[in-house]
């Protein structure tokens, strides 16, 4: 049987409109176009860092602008060290970042860039590079103008 003009009324009114709180509730957790959450990345210097590895940090930076923190100051950190991984683990929980880059500079391994995510306040996984050829992004810049 088909219901009656009375029950599909009584039905309607029923149903009660979400209230404010609720309703602002539902809407944040509706699927977003871009997600507000981008990682964040924390760019260090090692104990030494040549001024090509600094550019680097600074050109990741000018990349990554709304989203990255570069800390001004040489570390003493050993990236793949027990103290290192623990003073990396510090710094990221410290500065709310999921990523970082550690720039460094010896004569064993000159112009080094270890890069890193974190996954719950623990490093999930490091790599390290050797950069051998950096183009600054000013350079690029200056490069790229028509004379």
């Amino acid at each position: 049987m088909a219901p009656t003009q009375s029950q599909l009324a009584a039905s309607k009114a029923a149903i009660k409109q979400p209230k404010a709180r609720v309703a602002r509730y539902l809407k944040s957790q509706e699927a977003k176009l871009v997600e507000k959450d981008a990682k964040s990345i924390l760019l260090l210097k090692g104990t030494r860092c040549s001024d090509d590895m600094h550019t680097l940090l600074k050109d990741l930076r000018t990349i990554s602008a709304p989203h990255a923190k570069l800390l001004n100051k040489n570390n003493p950190i050993s990236s793949f060290e027990v103290d290192g991984r623990m003073s990396l683990e510090f710094l990221c929980t410290k500065n709310d970042c999921s990523l970082f880059a550690l720039a460094s500079h010896n004569k064993k391994r000159p112009n080094n860039l270890v890069l890193g995510r974190m996954f719950s306040h623990q490093i999930l996984d490091m790599v390290e590079l050797g950069v051998v050829n950096h183009v600054s992004l000013k350079d690029e810049r200056v490069r790229g103008l028509p004379k």
